[in-house]
């Protein structure tokens, strides 16, 4: 489970031990990038303004960013992950990273995706690479009153898996850019259920 921008594992870990199925692996890595205000981030913005998040596309550096942190996950899955099933997901940035990592050869073990308030980062190759990977789950949630993502980003990841042939769980809340404590057991709930999918008969 990674953590959004200004985020950090320790931030995160408390929501990811409550919604972790017992008997799972737990990984919570920490972004590589230091914030200028506070916590990490798993891309660096070439301008921190307030606005930032908005815009619809990243630029050449900032993409770099993101492919440094994606490597940065996969050594991590293949050291400390054991061999099977895996769920990525995140929050913000963490999300849009957990998305980007089905462009890996460890794409083959991801059997669920999280998203939480988050965005595409490259809409038209990630829709490529859904079109050579098996169906798989996604866990999508999203805020109405989202600010720093605006939900209409959001259903754009909704929208591009669903046509891909994935099975979409969707949870819209009336809050804003936010993990709502109120949402956090359907959140495992459809973790459990995936697991029992996938557990060896």
């Amino acid at each position: 489970m990674l953590h959004g921008m200004t985020g950090t594992s320790a931030m995160m870990q408390p929501f990811a031990q409550k919604i972790c199925p017992e008997g799972w692996t737990l990984l919570v890595p920490e972004g590589r990038f230091e914030h200028p205000k506070r916590g990490k981030s798993w891309w660096r913005y070439e301008n921190w303004d307030a606005d930032v998040t908005r815009r619809r596309q990243l630029s050449r550096v900032e993409l770099m960013d993101v492919d440094s942190s994606i490597s940065q996950i996969e050594e991590l899955l293949s050291t400390e992950a054991e061999l099977g099933p895996i769920v990525v997901g995140g929050f913000s940035q963490g999300g849009a990273i957990a998305q980007e990592l089905l462009h890996l050869p460890i794409a083959d073990r991801i059997i669920g995706i999280v998203t939480i308030g988050t965005r595409l980062v490259r809409p038209m190759d990630l829709r490529l690479r859904l079109e050579e990977l098996e169906k798989k789950h996604l866990f999508w949630m999203h805020g109405e009153r989202d600010l720093r993502v605006p939900i209409e980003d959001g259903w754009a990841i909704a929208h591009l898996f669903e046509t891909a042939g994935w099975a979409v769980e969707l949870i819209e809340h009336k809050k804003g850019h936010m993990i709502p404590v109120e949402h956090h057991d359907e959140l495992k709930h459809w973790l459990e259920e995936l697991a029992s999918r996938n557990s060896p008969q």
